[in-house]
């Protein structure tokens, strides 16, 4: 042997081949599924409709004795058979076309302890501007609330509508009593909905953005003085893309809504109310009847328009 000739033991070439490089081998990959077994997958997927998926597939195959193949595998041999899932739509923005159609109000905390406080906002949902606002010992009571929600009334006159997160302090007899004085239908935001209330939780978010820069930078002696000058900022010197490079206050005054009969619009909304609830097919549709409703009656008066894109 060629081995013996070069006096290679045995031992050595043991030793040798002990320590080749192997090629990898590929655990765990799907071997190729036949022909026939494929018909059958696909046969199957028909039967049922084309509700089993290829997790459901896979099972079925364990279970036939077919074989063991992966979900992804199974995937590519059904796939010409698949029904293409619709494109989802893009989301829905509304957008309020005058002032003091609708107002959103909501709160921000600062602070943490025994140092804990709340920052109330009501904000004109068309001009973004902040009409009013708060600072109390948080969280917010609701004497805090009527009475600043009263102030702001007064001052700048009620909305048509008050939008707002459903909070148990806007479903106390006071409130009630309080919007009903002033004639203003309140809107309640879903909870499955995190963006209808998109302007104000991102107005929250630009206030707490501007305090905490003026807080680093050593500007104003304490907190309130920090949003005052925040709201300053946000209400009267900051000019808005999205209003046209318009500040708050600009867009505020120049598009106040006219005169509307406030007891024919509330009245017209709770006609489309029961409309909705009588047909509704769901508890979540019954629930969404007063907002749809309000929705309803604002487009139909010009109010309310939807655009696409994002709330900015």
């Amino acid at each position: 042997m060629i081995a013996e000739v070069l006096g290679i033991t045995t031992d050595a070439l043991r030793h040798y081949e002990s320590r080749r490089v192997k090629a990898p081998t590929r655990r765990g990959r799907p071997e190729v599924i036949d022909a026939t077994t494929r018909l059958q997958i696909r046969n199957c997927y028909e039967l049922h409709h084309k509700q089993w998926g290829p997790r459901v597939l896979r099972e079925w195959c364990k279970r036939d004795g077919l074989g063991t193949w992966s979900a992804s595998t199974i995937a590519k041999v059904i796939e010409g058979l698949q029904t293409p899932n619709p494109k989802s739509l893009p989301p829905r923005r509304y957008e309020v076309t005058c002032s003091d159609v609708m107002w959103s109000e909501d709160g921000t905390g600062f602070g943490k302890g025994n140092n804990k406080q709340e920052l109330l906002v009501a904000q004109d949902e068309h001009a973004r501007l902040k009409l009013a606002d708060r600072l109390v010992k948080g969280p917010a009571r609701e004497a805090d609330v009527l009475s600043y929600l009263e102030q702001a009334f007064r001052v700048h006159g009620p909305p048509l509508v008050l939008k707002h997160d459903g909070a148990r302090i806007f479903h106390t007899h006071r409130m009630r009593e309080l919007l009903h004085q002033w004639k203003v239908i309140d809107l309640t935001s879903p909870r499955y909905w995190p963006g209808y209330n998109g302007k104000q939780e991102r107005s929250m978010r630009d206030i707490k953005s501007m305090e905490r820069a003026l807080r680093k930078d050593g500007v104003g002696r304490n907190l309130r003085e920090r949003l005052d000058l925040t709201l300053h900022d946000l209400n009267e010197e900051r000019p808005r893309p999205v209003l046209g490079g318009c500040t708050a206050r600009e867009v505020y005054e120049r598009d106040k809504i006219n005169n509307i009969n406030r007891d024919a619009f509330a009245s017209e909304i709770r006609r489309k109310t029961r409309k909705l609830r009588a047909a509704a097919r769901t508890r979540r549709e019954r629930q969404a009847a007063r907002r749809h409703a309000i929705e309803a009656v604002l487009s139909r008066h010009g109010l309310l328009r939807e655009l696409p894109g994002s709330v900015n």
